[in-house]
């Protein structure tokens, strides 16, 4: 793999090429309306680009600008900035709606959506989309789950979720409740020392 000129996520994504007529009208065929740009924080705004990329192992993706004749499986995909809570760029999230597949670039962020004020309480649950095209429908407001593993502490935290439907809801909890503990050793002369 080549080495990346830059770890900037805000430079990486604006890379991409703007959204052709043919995915605009794909994109409307999926009831979106005007949900492809988020104003971000100093009254920027983030859009909706689409990339060349390839997806690696454990829920990443590398651009393909940096994978100089490698046998991988090229494909284009959506790519979305993912900011953390306070606004700052955090990574770069690709989203292939045909597969269905997410990942990130730089492997920062769990979920999509940190930056956009969503309070999670009782009373005001965090809403969790299934994937990135129901969030840009819900306007952004609650956040996707783009790695399961990161995004796991993040939504333990949360006071509240509210899934889409039931079978989004068991998948979430599924996911929340698969914990990998460690394995743990004892130094054999603990165990003589018991045996004793």
């Amino acid at each position: 793999m080549t080495a990346r000129r830059s770890a900037d996520p805000e430079r990486e994504q604006v890379r991409g090429s703007p959204l052709r007529a043919v995915d605009l009208d794909w994109l409307r065929g999926q009831g979106l309306t005007g949900c492809l740009t988020a104003w971000g924080p100093a009254h920027r705004f983030d859009v909706l680009l689409r990339d060349r990329i390839a997806f690696t192992r454990g829920r990443r993706f590398e651009f393909l600008r940096y994978l100089q004749g490698e046998d991988v499986e090229r494909v284009v995909a959506y790519t979305l900035l993912a900011r953390d809570a306070g606004g700052a760029p955090l990574d770069v999230v690709a989203w292939h709606p045909r597969t269905g597949r997410v990942a990130t670039w730089l492997g920062r962020t769990g979920l999509l959506g940190l930056d956009h004020p969503c309070p999670a309480t009782a009373d005001d649950p965090l809403i969790v989309f299934p994937d990135p095209l129901t969030w840009l429908a819900g306007s952004r407001r609650g956040v996707v789950v783009v790695d399961e593993r990161l995004a796991r502490p993040e939504l333990l935290e949360a006071g509240s979720i509210q899934a889409a439907d039931i079978a989004h809801g068991a998948k979430l909890k599924a996911m929340l409740e698969r914990v990998r503990l460690p394995r743990i050793t004892v130094p054999t002369s603990s165990i003589r020392s018991v045996a004793a």
